[in-house]
């Protein structure tokens, strides 16, 4: 029965709030969790973001600044559209390695 109402209670959330939220860009630590993460999206039209706002070097430290706060490691996940040129994945994984964080794809 406690199944069934967290996951009554996990659609009705996403029902209600799903579909107008922003993108998720970190993952912020609290508890046993020591591992944080950052967001970046690749798009179909080959748009790079973090959440709403478009990638830079920039914006990538200020999260990761974020995110260390209260996390001992933090990681940057890629998600890339399936129709997101290669070379625009890659050159932007190349980014990320060179500025010296650890990426997940």
């Amino acid at each position: 029965m406690q199944n069934f109402r967290l996951i009554f209670l996990s659609l009705l959330i996403w029902g209600t709030f799903g579909c107008n939220e922003k993108p998720t860009d970190i993952i912020t630590c609290n508890g046993t969790v020591s591992e944080g993460s950052i967001w970046v999206s690749i798009s179909n039209n080959n748009q790079v973001t973090i959440g709403s706002s478009q990638f830079s070097e920039s914006l990538l430290r200020s999260k990761h600044r974020l995110v260390k706060q209260s996390c001992e490691s933090v990681i940057v996940m890629i998600q890339a559209d399936k129709s997101a040129k290669n070379k625009v994945v890659y050159d932007t994984i190349q980014t990320i390695k060179a500025m010296g964080y650890q990426v997940a794809q």
